[in-house]
């Protein structure tokens, strides 16, 4: 095992989970000053470079997907004792990523505009939205790389190392974008390039932090991070394409209803940051615990991170719904883009327990080697109920923004019940 027994598993859980909430949040940070750096810009650049972000969240979705299947394997390989398959699996992961980061890159320099346009945003929205998506996009390298290095070092048993990284990159994020765009007056460009240095920087130094020796590639591949990474990716992909179509629902409602519910969303970021970090906990501690044959402790696992991420969860939706009018106001003064923002903190804050399963139990089945079931699950709730309820509430009841988050609190209940009684039927174990 990684971790000494006379570890409670609620310190092992802790102990990965802390570090990778912190990351999350410098994540999510750097994703809310460009926010708040675009919105001195106007409401037309706050709305294009919103609509891409969406495409750019598909991205990062994929390269999640990649780094939740790395530390799967990695885990399980540790579980066993395998030091030469963690080392050849890194190296295996490394090379899958730069494929995909170069698809990506090459996807948004030459049919970035064709995208946007098909979400049927104005000329404006589109032409800044392009040159956001081409600059960031285009350099998918560097996230890619970020994300899969920190995936393999936390999963070895440096969970710090990745959360140190963020903050420096951050840091630099923020310095070059004000940079860029208050002295120099560069613009969305500024920001975007601002973005792309930051996390260039980041993976050069993740990169020199590998505890092992990388082996040189052989001619034969292991389909084990292959199965689980095409699943992850798979299920990761349907959820981003979906919210790309809820965005073109929202795009209908208008201008200021975009900007208000990208506004809600880069808020209530935050409330999934505890989520995510024990998300990837479960999906390294199940997967460590399957390598070593223990379904109890698959059992106690799961029960306390979901314990764990709902109780954070609700702590950190519950303050920033609070304080929610105040927190739009820092981005803007429009009054329809506040009550859009305000409808997204208060379904964020009343789907938390929805989320933090959905989060939990797609986290435990890849860490138990199938990624299967999650695929199945998000396919089905993206598809025909988040989609199919918000068209309905959206075009044809005229709900507005709330009818696109009714939507999506019911499709997470659907995907948490769905996971959480197909886990009883596998495994035959009782999770209460």
């Amino acid at each position: 095992m990684m971790y000494n027994d006379n570890m409670t598993e609620t310190k092992k859980i802790l102990g990965l989970a802390l570090p990778a909430m912190a990351e999350n949040f410098l994540q999510m940070l750097m994703s809310m000053v460009d926010s708040y750096l675009i919105a001195f810009l106007g409401i037309s650049t706050l709305s294009g470079v919103s609509v891409a972000g969406n495409i750019l969240s598909i991205y990062q979705a994929l390269f999640i997907a990649l780094g939740a299947a790395v530390s799967s394997v990695i885990a399980k390989y540790l579980g066993q004792g395998n030091q030469a398959e963690v080392a050849k699996q890194s190296s295996q992961a490394l090379l899958l990523t730069t494929i995909l980061s170069l698809f990506l890159g090459m996807l948004s320099l030459f049919g970035g505009n064709s995208m946007l346009a098909l979400l049927g945003t104005e000329t404006v929205v589109a032409r800044i939205g392009g040159l956001y998506l081409a600059w960031v996009g285009g350099a998918s390298l560097f996230l890619g790389l970020m994300t899969t290095l920190g995936s393999i070092l936390r999963a070895s048993g440096r969970t710090q190392v990745p959360m140190y990284v963020g903050l420096l990159s951050n840091a630099l994020n923020l310095a070059l974008s004000a940079l860029f765009v208050f002295i120099l007056q560069w613009g969305v460009a500024g920001v975007a390039l601002g973005t792309v240095i930051a996390r260039a920087v980041g993976a050069l130094i993740l990169w020199k932090l590998l505890p092992f020796k990388l082996p040189r590639l052989t001619k034969k591949w292991e389909l084990d991070l292959f199965h689980i990474a095409f699943s992850a990716a798979g299920e990761r992909l349907m959820m981003r394409a979906g919210d790309v179509v809820i965005v073109a629902l929202i795009v209908s409602l208008g201008t200021a209803a975009v900007a208000g519910n990208s506004i809600g969303e880069t808020l209530t970021q935050f409330n999934y940051m505890p989520g995510l970090g024990f998300a990837t906990a479960t999906v390294i501690l199940v997967a460590n615990a399957r390598g070593a044959g223990d379904l109890l402790a698959v059992k106690s696992i799961i029960k306390r991170s979901f314990l764990l991420s709902l109780t954070f969860m609700l702590l950190i939706s519950g303050i920033l719904f609070s304080f929610g009018q105040s927190l739009t106001y820092l981005y803007t003064d429009h009054s329809d883009a506040v009550a859009a923002s305000l409808i997204v903190l208060l379904a964020s804050f009343v789907g938390t327990p929805a989320t933090a399963g959905t989060l939990i139990y797609t986290a435990a089945w890849q860490g138990a080697g199938n990624a299967r079931l999650p695929f199945y699950a998000t396919t089905i709730g993206m598809w025909c109920i988040r989609i199919g309820v918000g068209y309905v509430l959206t075009q044809m009841l005229d709900f507005g923004v709330a009818g696109v988050w009714i939507a999506t609190i019911l499709d997470n209940i659907f995907r948490w019940f769905f996971l959480y009684f197909m886990f009883l039927k596998q495994f035959k174990v009782s999770l209460s």
